[in-house]
């Protein structure tokens, strides 16, 4: 069935072709035959252009393919949009492979992305030496013929222990000023050279790992856009992981419950504040004026962080809209995400002191209060947002950077190694 995707098409004239591609497609069974349909057709990534599996929509056009796949409970269907992980890695990585990554790149990475064979990998960003100022990396990649050689160490790298790939920032030029010498790639993991530790972090899981090559092969085809243009694509890249990360680590903190252990059922506007109300009733604390206006206070953040996220998105997909939603979205998740963790805590009084699995309840909250501080953290801390509105948005005055113009080669260094997982 052929899909005519004129530039003025109406949502109503989408929905119904939709309609109609998914009555002769779908067949109940989310197998690869199901999922290689639905990317060759463009459904999986909508927003992407044509070249790239995608059809050139707006978002708010593609959430009108993803509501008709929703209808008849079709998955893999606005990957790009998507709150899962895997969705993550598909707005990030995804995305700028797709915009920026050169045609034999594109056709193979963004295929296997999204029909599901390159399903998660490594950012390969953060180092010991380089985190919150990251453009003082010192990972090197040097051209030797068709491959890049690299060398060095990155640590956080959220991803699976097996990932098959990894998206590096490496230094390729040490004569410019440290932020104009970096580049994107997408390397191979699976080779000699490679080693993945997991850190264990204080939930006891091991979602960030410390990751050493020597001497690892990139082909030359695998760079991101332009060599030593790394820096503008990772600003991307991170733009849409904290858009991301705002939508997906509050979301998983809070699932929908229709009524509390009472039966009472809310109303519909208030359904997205059931965790909380559940929390007071279990305390037997929602008689508690001071209680209910909490919970007022962390519903009302959570409706404003969701409409102002939706605003921003739909607004413009101009860089400047792209940057508030992000920075702004994400400082929001995050101050939303420790609130309630400390309101649940509270509710739970001595109780929320027990971990483990034999303490379920105590060891829920715990755990939300924990992850937490993923947010405040992963694809920039809270102070690198609160710097990024203070000058992209608001116009304020940078800091004093001594080394801005200073080729990176002339810049004082910190050189240890350090084994976190060890």
């Amino acid at each position: 069935m052929a899909i005519d995707m004129t530039p003025d098409i109406t949502p109503d004239r989408l929905a119904l072709q939709v309609r109609e591609w998914l009555a002769t497609n779908w067949r109940g069974v989310d197998d690869r035959e199901w999922r290689e349909k639905v990317v060759l057709a463009g459904w999986a990534a909508p927003t992407f252009a044509e070249n790239a599996y995608g059809l050139g929509l707006s978002k708010s056009l593609a959430q009108v393919v993803s509501a008709e796949f929703t209808a008849v409970g079709a998955p893999r269907s606005c990957q790009d949009l998507g709150p899962g992980v895997v969705d993550g890695w598909v707005r990030m990585i995804g995305m700028a492979v797709a915009r920026y990554g050169r045609p034999e790149l594109r056709a193979e990475f963004v295929r296997d992305l999204l029909v599901g064979d390159a399903d998660g990998g490594l950012a390969l960003y953060s180092e010991p030496n380089a985190g919150s100022d990251l453009a003082g990396l010192q990972t090197r990649a040097v051209l030797d013929g068709d491959h890049w050689i690299v060398n060095g160490q990155k640590v956080w790298s959220s991803g699976p222990l097996n990932s098959t790939w990894g998206a590096l920032l490496a230094r390729t030029d040490e004569d410019v000023p440290k932020h104009q010498g970096i580049t994107f790639f997408i390397v191979p993991l699976q080779q000699p050279g490679v080693e993945v530790r997991p850190i264990k972090q204080i939930t006891g899981d091991s979602e960030f790992n410390e990751v050493f090559m020597t001497d690892v092969r990139v082909p030359a085809g695998n760079v991101v856009g332009e060599v030593n243009d790394g820096w503008r694509i990772l600003q991307i890249v991170l733009a849409a992981e904290r858009e991301w990360l705002g939508e997906y680590l509050e979301s998983i903190g809070r699932p929908k419950e229709a009524a509390g252990e009472d039966g009472r059922t809310l109303a519909p506007i208030a359904d997205g504040a059931a965790d909380l109300v559940r929390a007071a009733r279990r305390a037997g604390r929602t008689d508690d004026s001071a209680i209910r206006q909490t919970i007022a206070q962390l519903h009302t953040w959570r409706l404003v962080h969701q409409w102002t996220t939706e605003r921003l998105s739909s607004a413009s997909d101009s860089a400047q809209s792209q940057v508030a939603a992000a920075a702004l979205g994400k400082l929001a998740s995050s101050r939303i995400l420790h609130s309630v963790g400390r309101f649940k805590a509270q509710m739970l009084g001595p109780q929320a002191m027990l971990y483990g699995p034999d303490n379920r309840t105590g060891d829920d909250v715990n755990r939300e209060m924990m992850n937490a501080f993923t947010n405040s953290v992963g694809g920039g801390t809270d102070q690198i947002q609160r710097n990024i509105i203070s000058e992209r948005l608001l116009g304020m005055p940078r800091g004093h950077t001594p080394d801005r113009g200073v080729p990176f080669r002339d810049i004082r260094k910190g050189t240890a190694q350090r084994n976190i997982s060890s």
